[in-house]
């Protein structure tokens, strides 16, 4: 026998364990669309100083420390780049005018020099320069080797860093110490 229905109602009485279903605007099947990551692009951190007007830069790791421009104890019969040598924390460390030893003057002292003491392989030198800069990561596409014709003159430039606030010229500690380092080592 069939029982009037009224409004709203069905003749379907619905199963135990039906649910109702809800629309949903995510599917579990697709995934969402990801951002590609690419690699960080490779860097070298440099430590910067100044020579007159220009930027040097130099491999961060070969940095023991930087500091002020102090007293600085000649040695007799030493080549004219050599200012001497300091006594760091109970080690005598040669001191270079690396102004002079490039061949662009020499350093004047002001309160902005500074001794960035350096570790070439295995041995402390201190490198006199008009200022230290800072601490730079420069993404390897910004560094170019130098140009042909100062690289057959001046080999101890590996390199030119092109920053947005001008140019950092790379110098190669080994080759431009290969003298203080021993002809023979620096090969």
């Amino acid at each position: 026998m069939l029982a009037s229905l009224g409004e709203g109602e069905t003749d379907v009485e619905p199963l135990e364990d039906e649910h109702p279903v809800r629309a949903h605007t995510a599917s579990f099947f697709t995934t969402p669309a990801r951002e590609e990551r690419r690699p960080p692009e490779p860097h070298e951190q440099l430590a910067t100083f100044q020579l007159d007007r220009e930027e040097y830069g130099l491999d961060v790791r070969l940095v023991e420390t930087i500091i002020r421009a102090g007293e600085v104890t000649p040695v007799p019969r030493a080549p004219a780049f050599v200012e001497g040598v300091i006594n760091l924390r109970g080690r005598v460390v040669p001191v270079i005018d690396l102004k002079k030893k490039l061949g662009l003057g020499s350093v004047e002292r002001s309160r902005r020099s500074r001794v960035v003491v350096v570790r070439v392989r295995e041995r402390l030198i201190g490198l006199l320069v008009d200022a230290a800069s800072q601490v730079l990561k420069v993404p390897v596409s910004r560094i170019e080797p130098a140009p042909e014709v100062v690289s057959r003159e001046v080999d101890y430039i590996r390199g030119v860093a092109k920053m947005e606030s001008g140019l950092i010229i790379l110098v190669d500690l080994e080759k431009a110490l290969a003298a203080e380092l021993g002809e023979t080592e620096a090969r």
